[in-house]
């Protein structure tokens, strides 16, 4: 799939996985994604994301972990296979160009915030050794 390009926002289904791969970092994590259609009705899907070396870095630096919300973007890929049954399967996972975890904000003085509002972990490229 050339030129595709995705964007999600969803939560790691389990911690992420680092590795070193031909002397590159890689972070690999699952992001479920939730989409509610027409009367409320939900459904959730699954992707794979690849992070490699800065992104890595920066996934380190904010330590993700399972349950935390992210939104990713990058290159969405498409790979066939055949399961143990010989049933043809099909699954996407995201070459990642850029993610950001999210949080809610913090509340102040007794404030309430809205319940669905969410702000980027703000972490700056000097904090990331490459």
């Amino acid at each position: 799939m050339a030129n595709s390009f995705i964007m999600v926002k969803g939560n790691l289904t389990r911690d992420p996985e680092y590795k070193n791969v031909a002397g590159k970092e890689l972070v690999s994590f699952r992001v479920a994604v939730n989409e509610t259609f027409g009367s409320g009705k939900e459904e959730t899907f699954y992707i794979d994301v690849d992070a490699w070396e800065g992104n890595a870095k920066y996934a380190q630096t904010v330590v993700l972990a399972k349950g935390d919300r992210v939104t990713v973007d990058g290159r969405l890929r498409q790979r066939d296979w055949t399961d143990k049954n010989g049933v043809a399967r099909v699954s996407y996972s995201i070459t990642s160009n850029t993610f950001s975890k999210l949080v809610k904000p913090a509340r102040s003085n007794g404030a309430t915030s809205r319940e669905d509002s969410e702000e980027l972990v703000s972490v700056s490229t000097e904090d990331v050794e490459f």
